[in-house]
């Protein structure tokens, strides 16, 4: 059996850049998209992995471009 990183709803505010955690427990847990998380012994727990690729997937620049065409482009070094 893998072994799982677990976080509460504190860390995830914290790698989320130090949202309030009653932002991420009132709106971003009832997002269709967001990773699910589980109770163990009564406490709201989440997989590290799993925030972190979601992060990873909302990610967008400034310009608009989304980070997958970021990371396919050609480097312009010269």
């Amino acid at each position: 059996m893998s072994e799982r990183n677990l976080i509460d709803i504190k860390e995830v505010a914290r790698m989320l850049g130090g949202m309030h955690p009653e932002h991420v427990r009132g709106r971003l847990l009832k997002r269709p998209d967001f990773p699910r998380p589980f109770r163990i012994s009564g406490r709201v727990m989440l997989d590290r992995d799993e925030i972190s690729e979601w992060i990873e997937m909302q990610r967008q620049p400034i310009d608009g471009r989304t980070t997958q065409k970021l990371r396919n482009a050609p480097s312009k070094t010269a």
